[in-house]
């Protein structure tokens, strides 16, 4: 019998270029996703999509106001902020979960 466990999490690979006047720098950090299940984000259609699904990041520095790097739930609210890297985020889990269930040829 196959088993699924409906709560699962899974760590993976992000990459993003941001663009800053007339200079784009790409990089790569680890974002940790948890599997949410169709009808979760359906009936919580009014919830930004990484409120759900976005968990930790990890590899990535961002400076708060102070000029001190951003931590925890700080740094996961500035991500979720940014539009570089909260689209690169939800491009991320969604080849996630396309890759993981592509036939291999």
């Amino acid at each position: 019998m196959f088993k699924v466990n409906p709560r699962r999490t899974f760590r993976y690979p992000v990459t993003v270029t941001i663009h800053d006047g007339e200079k784009a720098q790409t990089g790569k950090f680890h974002a940790t996703f948890r599997a949410a299940q169709g009808d979760e984000l359906r009936s919580r259609s009014d919830d930004l999509f990484l409120d759900i699904v976005l968990l930790e990041v990890h590899g990535i520095e961002i400076e708060g106001e102070d000029g001190q790097p951003l931590e925890g739930e700080d740094l996961l609210a500035a991500v979720k902020n940014d539009p570089s890297l909260s689209s690169a985020c939800i491009a991320a889990y969604q080849e996630s979960i396309v890759r993981k269930n592509r036939p291999k040829t």
